[in-house]
C-alpha cells in the first residue's frame, strides 16, 4: 500500500501522540515507545493530508479510492465524533477556536463546528487545490493549482473573501509564512516552455 501523508507529533487529550492516516484508518503511538493509543477505521486508504487537532479531538481526512472527513476522540477510545464525505485529499484542514476549515479537492472552502461537525458555510472559490490553506492571525491564504491565492478571514459568520490574487500559473505547494514575508513556490507555462520560480512577499 501507499500513501503520503506525514505523521506528527501532537500534544491531545492531555498528552504527547504521533498521529498517523491512510491505509483505511487514522492512528495513534505513543512517541516514547511506539505503543499503539487507538485507531480508528476510516475510508481511505491513500491521503496526503496531515491530521490536525483541538482539545482532545482529532481531525483528518483522505480521498482515496473515497473521500471523508472524520474527528476522533482521542482520549484512548478512538470514538468517531462525527464524519462527512467531503474530500480533501492533499491538502490539510485548519482547526482554530472551536472551528474546523477546509477547501476540498473542487475547491469549495467549508466551515464546520469542531464538536459538532454541523456545517456553517461553504463557498465555491476555485479548484483543483493541492496545497494546503495555511492560517495567519484569523486570516486564511488558500492557493489552486491555477496559480491563484485566495485570502479570507476564518470566522465562522461565512466567507469574507479579502483578497485573489495571480501569480504564475501552476501552484501546488504550501504557502510558508515566516515573520513579514510570505513564500510562494509556483511555476509559469507556456506551449513551448515551463519554468519554477520562488517568489518573496
Amino acid at each position: 500500500a501507499s500513501n503520503y501523508a506525514s505523521p506528527i507529533v501532537a500534544r491531545v487529550a492531555g498528552r504527547d501522540q504521533v498521529l498517523i492516516t491512510g491505509c483505511d484508518q487514522v492512528t495513534s503511538y505513543a512517541p516514547a515507545n511506539g505503543k499503539r493509543l487507538w485507531s480508528t477505521p476510516a475510508k481511505w486508504m491513500q491521503t496526503g493530508a496531515t491530521p490536525v487537532w483541538e482539545g482532545d479531538l482529532v481531525f483528518a481526512s483522505g480521498g482515496f479510492p473515497a473521500g471523508e472527513t472524520l474527528c476522533i476522540r482521542a482520549d484512548g477510545s478512538g470514538d468517531v465524533v462525527w464524519r462527512n464525505n467531503q474530500k480533501c485529499y492533499e491538502q490539510s484542514l485548519l482547526v482554530t477556536d472551536g472551528h474546523v476549515y477546509a477547501i476540498n479537492d473542487n475547491g469549495i472552502a467549508l466551515c464546520w463546528e469542531a464538536r459538532t461537525g454541523r456545517e456553517l458555510w461553504r463557498k465555491r472559490l476555485r479548484g483543483p487545490i493541492s496545497a494546503s490553506p495555511i492560517l495567519v492571525g484569523r486570516t486564511i491564504y488558500a492557493s489552486n493549482e491555477r496559480g491563484t491565492t485566495f485570502v479570507y478571514r476564518a470566522s465562522p459568520d461565512g466567507c469574507k473573501l479579502l483578497a485573489e490574487n495571480q501569480l504564475g500559473t501552476e501552484t501546488f505547494a504550501t504557502p510558508t509564512i515566516c515573520g513579514n514575508q510570505i513564500f510562494l513556490r509556483v511555476a509559469t507555462s507556456t506551449e513551448s516552455k515551463r519554468e519554477e520560480w520562488l517568489y518573496c512577499i
